[in-house]
């Protein structure tokens, strides 16, 4: 027997671990949407963060590139333009016809024939040249006398002489005394001159030809620039071309190592470009201001695109959701929550069918045809449990009757031969309460707690007529318990086991105690006896013991804890140990049941 015990236990452990090991199921709903988000939604986003992050990276690089190109290509336009000014102005150094025309004037006086002869020649070289507004001569020794050829563009006028006889002359003949053979730029308000001097044969200064540049046309190509706004340009550090002066806030000191390639800059949501390139001995400085919305155009583009995509993605898992939850989960939740009510005895559950799919109508459908056969052959297999309980109480009650029947007999049987006295007619009066018990004429199998504590009464009164004023009895009693229904006969073996065992002939008392504890009503057995360790393992060996049935004195608390666990299930019947005193405790669970 110890060795089946410990098979159980060593069983009942595995079977522990196992549950303690395998993990708590997942709701399918959470599953699913799990699913959707870390197996589609987190990828897609990744994928499309990624793919813009790339891409957008791919266009930055060749926005870059394809606006520095363009810059570079607009820069050496431009300075091909200045460079066709500065051999223009050579030419008049190099063809010897104004120092002739001079010299003629120094022989003969004339002055007509000077201005004709120059003019003429102003007007031959450069009165067709897009890059200049006005040509201007003047002779050193005639500071005054001016000899002028405008160009045949629109944008030349007499105005822009004037300005120069009235506001720029002082300016440009102190650049020229400090030139000697080299060019000089200078910028008087909005107008650009290219000064350059005119020397005899011993390179001493003769005159000063003074070029009005078309800026327009000098730099018109820094338009060509892709996403263009404004620019504005430096020779020497002096701005001479600004635009709209929109650029000239964006302007930075340029490093050394710019200086090389064009380079792109974004600052505070504007972009620009900046070059810088000499020319012989001057320093041009390019700084071009670009439409920063135009340029990140097709990268905000694409970042709407991919929150589009996000955005259009949300509602189409919130359809899949609504179609699984409807379609899967929904269904699955009906079935589960019918199979609880299988699980808590409500057999014959039936599921009305809403199912939308094939697969789920077929399970709704065996789901009730299966509640339908459970709910009878658990009926079937009731009234057979009922039958046998029934059969197995009173076969049990038929084992107790004898032996107590026994015991009473003797101690009457004692009384009458040592005493003679009264007292064997209130005994045989117990005696007949207890008989009326155990024969059970009405054939009722539930008692009310109160007719149970009348047979216990009866047997208390008749024990303590044995032992007298040894032996104490004391009760607490819930009332509000008296019309609980109970097995009939549960109390009294535990009395009498408490006598026999607990006290043993010695004086002792015994107490009775019946109170509640939620759905269960606790009856409690309480005696002065020590619980020894040898008592445990035989009260142990009796509650636990499904052999039958042997001829112990201790054979009704057995009887009692079978049929408490045939009529109300294992958690109730009868339980043995001590408490806190060290006094013997035997407790009766019945539950409840109204």
């Amino acid at each position: 027997m110890r060795s089946g015990k410990m098979k159980k236990t060593l069983e009942n452990k595995i079977q522990s671990k196992k549950r303690k090991s395998r993990k708590d199921p997942k709701k399918l709903n959470v599953g699913i949407f799990k699913l959707l988000v870390f197996g589609w939604l987190l990828p897609l986003t990744i994928m499309s963060i990624t793919i813009f992050f790339f891409v957008s990276q791919k266009m930055v690089e060749q926005t870059e590139n394809e606006i520095q190109d363009s810059t570079e290509t607009a820069v050496d336009i431009c300075g091909m333009r200045i460079n066709a000014s500065i051999q223009s102005s050579r030419d008049a150094s190099y063809i010897p016809k104004i120092r002739q025309y001079w010299k003629n004037y120094l022989i003969d006086g004339n002055g007509q024939k000077l201005y004709d002869g120059v003019y003429e020649f102003l007007s031959q070289m450069y009165k067709y040249d897009e890059n200049f507004l006005n040509t201007i001569v003047y002779f050193w020794r005639m500071p005054n006398k001016y000899f002028y050829t405008s160009s045949n563009t629109s944008s030349a006028d007499y105005d822009s002489v004037l300005f120069f006889t009235e506001s720029a002359m002082t300016e440009v003949d102190e650049l020229a005394k400090t030139l000697d053979t080299r060019i000089g730029f200078l910028c008087v308000e909005d107008h650009l001159y290219l000064v350059r001097n005119i020397v005899d044969k011993d390179f001493t200064p003769l005159a000063t030809i003074v070029m009005e540049l078309d800026k327009n046309v000098i730099f018109q190509s820094l338009k060509g620039i892709g996403w263009y706004e404004d620019a504005c340009v430096f020779i020497d550090g002096e701005c001479v071309y600004q635009g709209n002066g929109n650029a000239l806030e964006l302007v930075h000191d340029m490093k050394p190592d710019e200086k090389k390639r064009s380079v792109y800059h974004e600052e505070s949501r504007h972009a620009f470009v900046c070059r810088t390139k000499m020319l012989e001995d001057h320093e041009i400085r390019y700084a071009v201001q670009l439409n920063y919305e135009a340029i990140h155009y097709e990268r905000n583009s694409m970042i709407l695109l991919v929150i589009l995509v996000l955005l259009f993605s949300v509602p189409l898992i919130g359809i899949i959701v609504w179609f699984l939850y409807s379609h899967v989960t929904n269904p699955v939740k009906r079935l589960v929550v019918s199979a609880h009510e299988i699980e808590q005895g409500n057999f014959g559950y039936q599921i009305e069918s809403e199912e939308k799919s094939e697969e789920f109508a077929y399970l709704t459908g065996a789901f009730n045809s299966m509640s339908d056969k459970l709910k009878n052959q658990f009926e079937q297999i009731y009234l057979e449990e009922l039958a046998l309980k029934d059969a197995d109480i009173k076969a049990l009650q038929s084992q107790i009757n004898p032996h107590f029947l026994n015991n009473t007999l003797e101690i009457i049987n004692w009384e009458a031969r040592m005493n003679g006295n009264e007292k064997v007619s209130s005994m045989i009066e117990a005696l007949s309460t207890m008989l009326e018990a155990t024969l059970n004429r009405k054939r009722q199998a539930m008692i009310p707690l109160s007719e149970e504590l009348q047979y216990v009464d009866a047997y208390c009164y008749i024990i303590k007529q044995r032992f007298g004023d040894k032996l104490q009895f004391e009760r607490e009693i819930d009332e509000n318990l008296m019309k609980e229904g109970v097995p009939r006969l549960i109390i009294q073996p535990i009395i009498e086991n408490a006598v026999e065992h607990g006290l043993c002939g010695r004086k002792g008392k015994i107490g009775i105690r019946i109170y509640r504890e939620q759905n269960m009503m606790k009856i409690e057995i309480v005696n002065d006896g020590e619980l020894t360790l040898r008592d445990k393992e035989k009260i142990n060996r009796l509650l636990n013991y499904d052999g039958d049935a042997d001829k112990s004195v201790s054979l009704g608390i057995r009887n009692v804890n079978r049929r408490l666990k045939i009529i109300y299930g294992p958690e109730c019947g009868l339980t043995v140990e001590n408490d806190k005193e060290e006094r013997t405790v035997s407790t009766l669970t019945v539950r409840i049941r109204r």
